[in-house]
């Protein structure tokens, strides 16, 4: 069920870091006005983790898809998006780890050393960039201003790409993770090293901690330590039950979620509910674009809601745009398709849940 923690766990509304560990935890709950919405926890070190810098091996390029596999200093097979660079099979490159393994696949990363936060990426090594995400939003006017703004709190050794979410934030907002994500970096990563003195795969930089990650998702969250298991178990639920494929909020609405390779199919069943179709609507947006985000769910995602008019689609439409931006991984959401279904995709970064959870559990 889809309901609200009592004030054990949750004492007010907001976002709230449910901590294992107040200085170094090792799994962190983010709750947002008493729900769940994001579960976070190390994994096995044989899973490079988001964030991390490293110097890779280049060992096959695959210029008609942009890709190129490369081996890590531990062995760690990963895959790298390229665009126009050119690499050679045996040489070594500085790429950055964005998004964990996930069914078949390796973890992918980017070439070049990335900072990524919620408003901002920032890029040690590459002063001349300073600009936006092509999917910013932001006008022209705006573009010139933030831009102009954003760089004066960084090093002349950086550059900067605003993301989407920097264009309803407040400057104070942005700048106050500039300084947390370079001071990170600053003070993590191993600034000697020079690629051409460099022979063999190398970590440079360990990437954010867990608690650095949360911060970066909530970052007006407040933080609450639990350290006993029976503290944690009404989050233990709740995580259980978003990883099944049926789902049922507390307004008695059923939600099929079911995810192949290539997509995920989710079906929604509110005959049991007793809202009215304006209820409804805003009630399922939301409760979908939430599991989504606790799921981990990514690539393309259809989404079956029953019974809307024309003008009822374009709504139900911007509902979820909006309940969207939550999410860090800044879902995009197309509209209606030719058959009916709710379009989006939602970039890979963590793998999903229910894959998270049984390694946790084979840890134990």
């Amino acid at each position: 069920m889809d309901r609200q923690f009592n004030t054990s766990i949750q004492d007010n509304y907001g976002d709230q870091l449910i901590l294992d560990n107040h200085s170094n935890p090792t799994k962190i709950a983010i709750m947002s006005d008493g729900k769940l919405v994001e579960f976070l926890s190390l994994l096995p070190p044989n899973i490079p983790q988001i964030g991390s810098v490293h110097i890779a091996r280049i060992q096959q390029v695959f210029k008609q898809h942009r890709l190129a596999n490369a081996l890590l200093e531990d062995g760690t097979h990963i895959s790298v998006r390229m665009s126009d660079e050119k690499l050679q099979t045996g040489s070594l490159a500085l790429v950055t780890i964005t998004a964990e393994p996930w069914d078949t696949k390796p973890a992918r990363a980017v070439l070049g050393a990335e900072l990524a936060g919620r408003y901002v990426i920032v890029l040690p090594g590459k002063p001349e960039i300073r600009r936006v995400s092509k999917n910013s939003g932001l006008n022209k006017d705006s573009t010139s201003q933030q831009v102009d703004l954003t760089a004066a709190g960084l090093p002349d050794e950086f550059g900067i790409i605003l993301r989407r979410q920097a264009a309803d934030a407040q400057a104070s907002s942005i700048l106050n993770e500039i300084k947390n994500l370079i001071t990170s970096w600053q003070d993590g990563a191993d600034l000697s090293f020079k690629l051409d003195h460099i022979s063999t795969p190398k970590k440079i930089y360990s990437g954010p901690t867990l608690l650095h990650s949360a911060g970066i998702i909530a970052p007006l969250a407040n933080s609450k330590i639990c350290i006993d298991d029976s503290e944690w178990q009404e989050i233990y639920d709740e995580l259980d039950n978003a990883a099944k494929p049926r789902f049922i909020t507390d307004q008695d609405v059923a939600i099929w979620f079911q995810p192949t390779k290539g997509l995920t199919a989710i079906d929604i069943d509110s005959a049991g509910s007793r809202l009215s179709l304006p209820q409804l609507m805003p009630h399922i947006g939301q409760t979908v674009l939430k599991q989504i985000r606790l799921r981990q769910i990514s690539g393309a995602i259809f989404v079956d809601m029953p019974r809307l008019s024309k003008s009822d689609r374009i709504k139900f439409n911007q509902l979820c745009i909006n309940y969207a931006l939550a999410d860090i991984r800044h879902p995009d959401i197309y509209g209606y398709g030719p058959a009916g279904l709710l379009e989006m995709t939602v970039r890979h970064r963590h793998m999903m849940l229910e894959n998270r959870m049984k390694l946790l559990s084979s840890k134990a």
